[in-house]
């Protein structure tokens, strides 16, 4: 579990900011805010290590995509993870610098990783190394030295969690055309191989079950999931009412509607196992029903008991069910030109606390934000 990230300059992110998680997180603040950036935040570094620095800056259009610049200046990226891990703790933190516009290298790297108490670290300013003995991987100054050291003992429970950590933003479109055999795992973002997780998945008697009686919920008359194969393709039907008394028939993902394609393929994301550390997900209120949202919140809620989960939303009906006891609240804002986060706390609850505001009318009144926003980012 993160227990904490600390990111300055990321894109939008102004400096020092530091956020403090939990089991399911929820990200809620105005359009173009930065909510999208913090998950970004997320996938930029577990792509950074699994493959590679730049890879990872290069699929986002390069490294002025990724830092901050103010009168063309461009900033010191700093990004850092403080996790618990399952046998122990791990803390992981990097620099990325450059003195002009499309430059950039690693200024400085740090790793500790604490296993039945044992701790291995290592640091690295800019070609400098100093870590275990015998460990001294081949680094240049675009890249990090993490990345080869996945296969290390000291650092691979660090390398595997980092790796785990996925983003889904579920397009139907992607989840509608029959699919080749993907032996990727875990699910892609956009749900690409999705029929090969479901595939998966169905095998599992009680996860099939769940899955059931969730899209059963959304649609009244879904009964059943199967994955059938036919010219080398894996295709997902369902098995639902025709019409009255006319019994029940398969019918393909391609019959299906976008919103029961994207919550099946957000349930499959939150169920498919082995179960993911981090899960990210992206407005999973698009194209849903708002009467089936708080069903969609249960089980965001039941997979934050296994994996940590951060949601970003608009709507006030998953706001409105959100458990304010146990999930943590956090209202991205972006301020002369600077995203920073805010953690809701019992003080911002008041009103709905004395049942005069539900926590969806408080966001959409624009009070939330007000109450840990003013007009110059100060509190």
């Amino acid at each position: 579990m993160i227990r904490e990230l600390i990111i300055s300059h990321f894109r939008s992110f102004g400096p020092e900011i530091h956020i403090r998680p939990g089991g399911l997180t929820i990200l809620v603040g105005p359009n173009g805010s930065g909510k999208s950036n913090l998950l970004d935040v997320l996938s930029f570094v577990r792509d950074s290590v699994i493959q590679g620095l730049p890879a990872a800056i290069t699929h986002r259009n390069g490294i002025d995509g990724v830092r901050r610049r103010s009168h063309g200046r461009p900033f010191d990226v700093h990004i850092e993870l403080d996790i618990a891990l399952e046998n122990g703790a791990a803390r992981y933190m990097f620099v990325i610098t450059g003195d002009r516009l499309g430059e950039y290298r690693v200024k400085s790297e740090t790793a500790s990783v604490t296993i039945k108490g044992k701790i291995n670290r290592f640091e690295r300013k800019e070609n400098a190394w100093e870590g275990p003995e015998g460990i001294a991987p081949r680094m240049d100054e675009q890249s990090l030295a993490l990345t080869a050291l996945g296969g290390t003992e000291q650092f691979k429970p660090l390398v595997d969690y980092l790796s785990g950590i996925t983003v889904y933003s579920v397009f139907p479109d992607a989840l509608r055309v029959p699919q080749r055999f993907d032996p990727v795992r875990p699910m892609r973002s956009h749900g690409e191989n999705w029929v090969s997780i479901l595939r998966e998945l169905v095998k599992d008697e009680q996860a099939k079950k769940d899955l059931i009686a969730g899209l059963n919920q959304l649609t009244g008359d879904i009964e059943d999931v199967r994955v059938t194969s036919a010219a080398g393709h894996l295709i997902a039907q369902f098995k639902q009412q025709i019409a009255a008394k006319k019994g029940k028939r398969w019918f393909d993902a391609a019959q299906q509607s976008d919103g029961t394609l994207r919550v099946a393929g957000l349930v499959t994301a939150l169920l498919q196992k082995p179960y993911l550390p981090v899960i990210g997900i992206e407005e999973p209120e698009l194209t849903v029903h708002p009467g089936a949202l708080p069903m969609l919140y249960d089980y965001l809620h039941q997979a934050s008991e296994v994996s940590q989960i951060f949601v970003t939303t608009h709507s006030p009906v998953i706001l409105d069910v959100v458990d304010c006891d146990r999930d943590v609240i956090m209202v991205v804002n972006r301020i002369n030109g600077k995203t920073d986060v805010r953690q809701v706390t019992e003080t911002h609850l008041g009103p709905v606390r004395k049942s005069l505001l539900r926590l969806g009318e408080l966001f959409v009144s624009g009070d939330l934000q007000l109450s840990l926003f003013d007009e110059n980012g100060e509190e």
